[in-house]
Order: structure tokens, then C-alpha cells, then sequence
């Protein structure tokens, strides 16, 4: 019987403190919640006494990761070499970290920093296809692929890494008279080491730099729709690495803000509804 009434009391015990974390976490929640709003709140009013709309739900509650120290994938080049020109490829080491790839359809170049470039007759067919099958298999955003009525254009898509884009690393076609005739841009490897940094911004330290800077240098904006992640490239010399960083997203282009610098960049301005 004694054990009977020893073995309940524990079970209360546990019960009475498994209550007491619960209570404790909700409140915790609570109360940063509560200070997020607050934080909000005094954003929107530092905007608007500075002439800019903070919209509603703006200021995005996501924590920034790691920072990502990346290491050359020769063979990745090599796979997406053999997609741009064929696969009967013959490569050489031009010195200085640069390869050339010759292949039936054309050549390319690619560095130890990450950037490429390939010329030829890289696609006669299907063009928009195999530009958004490449941005697919090494990861970039879909372009926007709208060609002239002589069938050519330029675009240009992000490139993403763990989901998220880098706002710094592209890939650009040129396609003349429905001729994939050049690609270039930046091949980021697929795997990374996380190199963790000082405790990175905020969205909202993010917007409170946004609007330093807009102050200091008179930049064209009146709304702040949006905050999302992104990643920032860094190169240095042959070697790369990506850093966290905040996209705000105005109603006249984005800005970035890097989350362990709290430096900002523009992003291109939009000239019309659509454009990017």
C-alpha cells in the first residue's frame, strides 16, 4: 500500500510540473509575442514620421541561419558543362583556377570563384525549356523567358541555395532568333559547411538599417510590403561563401540587408507593373 500511495504522489509530482513548464513556455510565447507586436508598432510609426508606409504584417518573424562556407565542385562544372555543350566534352587546365570545356555545341569557362560562361549553338530547340531544365538541375529561380517577335532576349534568373535565393548570384541567356547562343553567371556548389556569426539582424534591425540608409541617402521609396530571407554571395578571391541577409521589398524596388554587417544594397527598380 505504501508503495501504491508513493507511486501516485510521484505521479503528481510530475503531473503538477509538467503544468508548471507548460504555463511557463505559454507565457514566455505570450510575452514575446507581445514585444514583437511592440517592436512592430514602433517601426510603423518611426516609418511613418519619416514619410514611408510600414504595411501590416511586414516585418517577418523568421530567425536568419547560419552563414555557408562553400568548397569547388569540379565535377558539378563538369555536369553542367556537358548540359550546355553535349556529353562528348574534353576539358583542359587553363592555370589561375580556369577550366575549358569544348563540346559539340560550343565552349565554356569556369573559375574557382563560381563564375562561368558559355558561347555556342548551345540550344537550336525548345529553348525555353532547356533555360528553365538548367535554372531546375543547379539550382536558379525559373526566368522570366518572354522572347521579341524576331524570337531573342536577354534574362536573367536568381540563383538558390537551401531554398532560399542569393541575391548577388545569377545566370544570364541570350537567345537570338530562337538560339540559345550564351549562358553566364555564377554555379554555386550544391553542399556547404555552416559557419556560424555574431548574432545576426533581425527583420526589424534589418528595417531600422533600411531606414538609415534612406535617410542618409535619399533613396525612392514610399511603402514596405515585405521582409523575406535570402542569402548574400561573398567572394574572395577563389574562395565563397554565402551570408544572411534580408530582402525588403518596397513599392519601387528591393534592398538587401546583410544580417551580420547591417550593410544595404539595392536591388534593380521597378519601372512598371510585372517588372522585376
Amino acid at each position: 500500500m505504501e508503495r501504491f500511495r508513493l507511486k501516485n504522489i510521484i505521479i503528481l509530482i510530475l503531473v503538477l510540473l509538467n503544468g508548471f513548464l507548460v504555463s511557463s513556455l505559454a507565457q514566455r510565447r505570450t510575452a514575446e509575442r507581445d514585444a514583437f507586436h511592440r517592436t512592430a508598432e514602433q517601426l510603423a510609426a518611426l516609418f511613418e514620421e519619416n514619410g514611408m508606409t510600414l504595411e501590416p504584417g511586414a516585418v517577418s518573424r523568421d530567425l536568419p541561419s547560419d552563414g555557408v562556407a562553400l568548397a569547388r565542385d569540379t565535377a558539378l562544372e563538369e555536369r553542367a558543362a556537358a548540359f550546355l555543350l553535349g556529353d562528348a566534352l574534353s576539358v583542359s587546365d587553363q592555370g589561375g583556377g580556369i577550366f575549358h570545356y569544348a563540346g559539340p555545341a560550343g565552349e565554356a569557362f569556369f573559375r574557382s570563384s563560381g563564375g562561368f560562361e558559355a558561347a555556342g549553338t548551345l540550344a537550336q530547340r525548345d529553348v525555353e525549356d532547356f533555360c528553365r531544365d538548367f535554372c531546375r538541375t543547379f539550382s536558379y529561380e525559373a526566368p522570366d523567358l518572354r522572347l521579341d517577335e524576331e524570337g531573342s532576349g536577354v534574362f536573367t534568373a536568381l540563383g538558390i541555395y537551401g531554398r532560399l535565393p542569393v541575391f548577388n548570384c545569377t545566370v544570364t541567356f541570350t537567345v537570338e532568333n530562337r538560339v540559345l547562343t550564351a549562358v553566364s553567371g555564377t554555379l554555386l556548389p550544391k553542399a556547404g559547411a555552416a559557419v556560424p556569426g555574431d548574432q545576426p539582424l533581425s527583420a526589424a534591425g534589418a528595417l531600422a538599417a533600411f531606414q538609415q540608409m534612406r535617410r542618409e541617402s535619399a533613396a525612392v521609396a514610399s511603402t514596405v510590403t515585405d521582409t523575406r530571407l535570402c542569402y548574400e554571395l561573398q567572394i574572395s578571391g577563389a574562395s565563397m561563401s554565402l551570408t544572411p541577409a534580408w530582402r525588403i521589398v518596397t513599392d519601387t524596388g528591393d534592398y538587401f540587408v546583410n544580417c551580420f554587417t547591417g550593410s544595404v544594397a539595392a536591388g534593380p527598380v521597378r519601372t512598371g507593373e510585372g517588372a522585376a
